[in-house]
C-alpha cells in the first residue's frame, strides 16, 4: 500500500510528498517518518522561500532544524498540484547561492521571509 504525505505551507498551500524523493546526489531516496517530520517542521515554518518562476514553477523552503543542520525542501508545482520532489540536509551555501544567482540574473525569483511579511522580486 502506497503512502501519501501532505503539509500546509506558510502560504496555506498544500503540498503533497510522495515515498521518494531527490537528494543532493539526484539519486531516489526513501522518505521515512523522520525524514516527514523534518519535511512538516520546514515547509510550515520556512525561515525563508524561495521561489523561481521560470518555465516551471518551484518553491524552495528554507530552515534550520538543529543547531548545526539546515535543510532546502523543494517542491515543484505539476497541473495544479504542489508536489515536493527535492530533500537537502545541510546544503552548502554554494549550492544555494548558484540555485539562486541564475534566476536572478533572468529576474525570475521571488524570496518570501514569513517572519517579516516580506516579498522582495527580482525584475530586470
Amino acid at each position: 500500500m502506497e503512502r501519501l504525505f501532505h503539509v500546509y505551507d506558510y502560504t496555506n498551500n498544500l503540498l503533497f510528498l510522495d515515498d521518494y524523493v531527490l537528494d543532493d546526489k539526484n539519486d531516489l531516496m526513501r522518505v521515512t517518518g523522520e525524514h516527514y517530520t523534518k519535511v512538516v517542521k520546514t515547509v510550515s515554518s520556512p525561515a525563508i522561500i524561495i521561489e523561481l518562476n521560470g518555465t516551471c514553477q518551484m518553491r524552495y523552503y528554507f530552515r534550520a532544524i538543529c543547531w548545526d543542520k539546515t535543510l532546502l525542501i523543494g517542491a515543484k508545482l505539476i497541473n495544479g498540484t504542489w508536489m515536493i520532489n527535492e530533500y537537502f540536509e545541510n546544503p552548502s551555501g554554494y549550492f544555494v547561492l548558484t540555485l539562486m544567482k541564475k534566476n536572478l540574473l533572468e529576474g525570475r525569483i521571488t524570496l518570501i521571509q514569513p517572519d517579516k511579511n516580506a516579498i522582495m522580486t527580482s525584475e530586470l
